[in-house]
């Protein structure tokens, strides 16, 4: 089996069918780890968690902590971010030798169904393999007006570098990247625009969460504009200006440096897909059933290339479902319960449906909600914006949804993840024991208010 692409879906697999015993390779053609180790996931959380301790440090003077002159030593960030990649970078590539997988570096075209070839430089090599999974990840998009240029118009990639802290900062696209960087450069010093299509920050999330995320980031001085589009661009000597119909009316805006948020296209080109019939959506992402294969039998495919959520995690699930079902596993995927995160301050995390969709999908629902301000942990902490929500069925008591807004949800939102994959129920969750004092409290708690049993607020 070859794998193409060592992000976290294609390195996961190659060790995955490694350990079942199939003879493996990856195909990486710039650095293992992919996007996710080098230029996204991982560094993006170094940053952020400089940019949270920053903002922890200065609202904690209320509380005794006293701090002067908090500043921000752009090198040593710098050196921080890097140091990080390359630990997890080099132990990824060690593990990927210790299970025996070869490691090919090189862009992979198929020439059949069987054999790939792999050009680096001016060498070519011919690989043969029974099965292959394609796990090539995503890229940002842009737009026709507005190209990523890597100095004034950037994407995540570039802008997780800190080639400068930009005295204005445009921002078109509020999903997780845009407001993930957006809160980096809003810490580091810019003056942050975000501006947005659709009527609200983070439009999937869950529309509690969502109005409290615009709350926040409007709070440490954010300028937000939904329901605007971005019209024109013009880049002029070291800035862009752009052009904005907002529900107030057209606006202008000049920035120093613009981030282009504005969603993410398959890498499926390039690798003959076409030639050896591979199957692709209208937008490029390819087609799969629930065991990753794609319409052609020893062809599978993994991640952010088949579209759907594009999240490292369950790029990691769905290559271990690949290789275990090359390995003869019978099992396929179940996406009942995909967690998900958005590190702005405070983070966010949920998982399952959001109270809009389990009523659009004709469920009867009802709702648990907690506030962290309730708990002892959240006073004593600072993190008495931070909520929790659950969302279950009004007849059975199933868990729908979950959804956390608040310190740490990240890390909370793993119980109610097991919760929901065993197909628990409200009640279930308030039964499992939280450890006083902590924030996962908040979390029993919703469950238990799903049913007006909650015992730190009153039940309404």
């Amino acid at each position: 089996m070859v794998v193409i692409g060592t992000g976290p879906g294609g390195y996961v697999a190659a060790i995955r069918a490694a350990q079942l015993g199939i003879k493996s390779a990856v195909v990486e053609k710039e650095y293992i780890g992919g996007v996710c180790l080098n230029w996204g996931c991982i560094p993006s959380k170094a940053l952020l968690y400089v940019s949270e301790l920053k903002r922890t440090i200065e609202k904690c003077e209320k509380i005794g902590l006293k701090a002067e002159n908090v500043g921000i030593d752009l090198d040593k960030l710098r050196k921080h971010r890097d140091d990080t990649v390359k630990r997890l970078t080099g132990g990824v590539k060690i593990l990927l030798e210790k299970a025996g997988v070869k490691i090919y570096t090189g862009n992979a075209a198929f020439t059949s169904t069987t054999r790939i070839e792999i050009v680096s430089g001016v060498h070519k090599t011919y690989v043969d393999a029974d099965n292959f999974i394609i796990a090539s990840g995503s890229s940002t998009a842009d737009l026709p007006f507005l190209r990523i240029d890597g100095k004034n118009a950037v994407g995540a990639r570039e802008a997780i570098e800190l080639p400068r802290i930009p005295q204005r900062f445009g921002v078109i696209g509020a999903g997780p990247i845009g407001v993930e960087m957006a809160t980096v450069y809003n810490t580091l010093g810019s003056k942050v625009t975000i501006i947005e299509l659709l009527d609200a920050v983070l439009p999937t999330l869950d529309k509690d969460i969502s109005s409290a995320a615009e709350r926040a980031l409007k709070a440490q001085g954010m300028e937000i504009y939904t329901s605007s589009k971005v019209k024109s661009a013009e880049k002029k000597a070291g800035t862009i200006d752009l052009q904005v119909t907002t529900p107030e009316g057209d606006k202008s805006f000049t920035f120093d440096m613009v981030l282009l948020a504005v969603g993410m296209k398959p890498n499926s080109k390039g690798m003959n897909l076409e030639k050896i019939g591979v199957k692709t959506d209208a937008n490029g992402f390819i087609t799969v059933n629930n065991k990753m294969q794609t319409n052609l039998p020893n062809i599978y495919a993994i991640g952010d290339v088949t579209g759907g959520l594009l999240l490292a995690h369950k790029a990691s699930h769905e290559g271990i479902i690949a290789a275990e079902a090359i390995g003869g596993a019978t099992t396929g995927v179940d996406w009942k319960a995909v967690p998900y995160a958005v590190f702005t301050d405070p983070e966010i995390a949920g998982l399952g449906l959001t109270e809009k969709e389990a009523s659009a999908n004709g469920r009867k629902v009802k709702i648990g909600k907690f506030p962290y301000r309730a708990i002892g942990k959240g006073i004593a902490t600072l993190a008495t914006e931070g909520f929790t929500k659950v969302i279950s069925d009004a007849e059975t008591d199933e868990i729908l949804g979950i959804h956390i807004f608040g310190p740490h949800s990240g890390d909370i939102i793993y119980a109610g993840t097991a919760v929901m994959e065993f197909d628990g129920t409200a009640t279930d969750l308030g039964h499992i024991m939280a450890i006083h004092p902590t924030l996962s409290e908040a979390l029993m708690e919703a469950g238990l208010n799903v049913n007006k049993r909650a015992i730190h607020i009153v039940n309404m």
